[in-house]
């Protein structure tokens, strides 16, 4: 059985979207794309959101980073969802942006969950992607669904169609 997904905000109308697409001619794939491509803004606003959260409860001015190393919160941002059928992104910590950190002869892939959990070493931390998410969770809702409205106008402009009232 799935685990209930706990931090996921579901923007209202994307159904009819994906209804008015269709009537329009669009296939599923293609507008699943689009879609994804309407909701990036409100994803990267989450995530400069969870960026920020990051920074602050783990900046360590004393620290001074090893050369060529990222910035830990930079390796948090957003990931289309790929293998599913429905339109969706993900926000946080991404592995393929991170350098590699050895802890006790293992790689620690993604620093900024192994601080969130901990690990052998250290012990686990407040989550920031919590806090980041109930902070700012109607504000980027409100913005994804305004940006679902902007698109599906271009879309039905685009098809040649106007609405006069």
């Amino acid at each position: 059985m799935a685990k209930p997904k706990k931090d996921v905000i579901v923007v209202k109308g994307i159904k009819e979207v994906q209804v008015a697409l269709k009537r329009l001619g669009v296939a599923p794939k293609r507008s699943r794309t689009l879609i994804n491509k309407a909701l990036k803004p409100a994803g990267n606003a989450l995530a400069r959101v969870m960026q920020f959260e990051y920074k602050k409860e783990f900046n360590n001015p004393r620290y001074v980073r090893k050369e060529g190393r990222t910035p830990t919160y930079k390796t948090i941002g957003v990931v289309t969802a790929r293998k599913s059928r429905q339109p969706g992104l993900f926000v946080g910590p991404i592995l393929r942006r991170t350098t590699p950190i050895r802890i006790k002869g293992k790689d620690s892939r993604n620093l900024p969950a192994m601080q969130i959990l901990g690990n052998a070493i250290h012990k686990p931390r407040p989550n920031i992607f919590n806090k980041a998410y109930e902070k700012s969770k109607e504000v980027i809702s409100a913005k994804a669904e305004k940006d679902m409205m902007k698109f599906l106008d271009k879309i039905i402009k685009q098809a040649g169609f106007t609405s006069k009232f």
